[in-house]
């Protein structure tokens, strides 16, 4: 990718920080699991329970991480490969997290 593109920088931030809201989606996941003190601060909507507390606190993760990176990128642009680097690890594991044998053992 080439750094000179106008959307450069927005389509670097915007690859890592979906990345990070779906980690941050799989952790609250499990952390809501684990322990029914989270559970009940996860419990944003009381009828649909910690997932709304989920959703909620990964979509902030999400924008705000999409913001930081925008702006701190701004200034140094990240090489393309170390953004789909990070963003690699961040989906497989945000994957995981929410995969239910792996929750189970943890």
């Amino acid at each position: 990718m080439n750094k000179d593109l106008p959307n450069y920088v927005a389509a670097c931030s915007m690859l890592v920080a979906s990345s990070a809201g779906c980690f941050a989606f799989g952790l609250l996941y499990l952390l809501g699991n684990s322990s029914p003190a989270i559970n009940r601060l996860l419990g944003v909507y009381p009828p649909s329970g910690a997932l709304s507390g989920v959703l909620v606190f990964g979509t902030l993760i999400f924008l705000l991480s999409w913001a930081a990176l925008s702006y701190l990128w701004s200034r140094r642009p990240p090489s393309s490969s170390f953004a789909v680097k990070v963003a690699l690890v961040l989906l497989g594991g945000g994957l995981l997290l929410t995969f239910p044998p792996l929750v189970r053992l943890l």
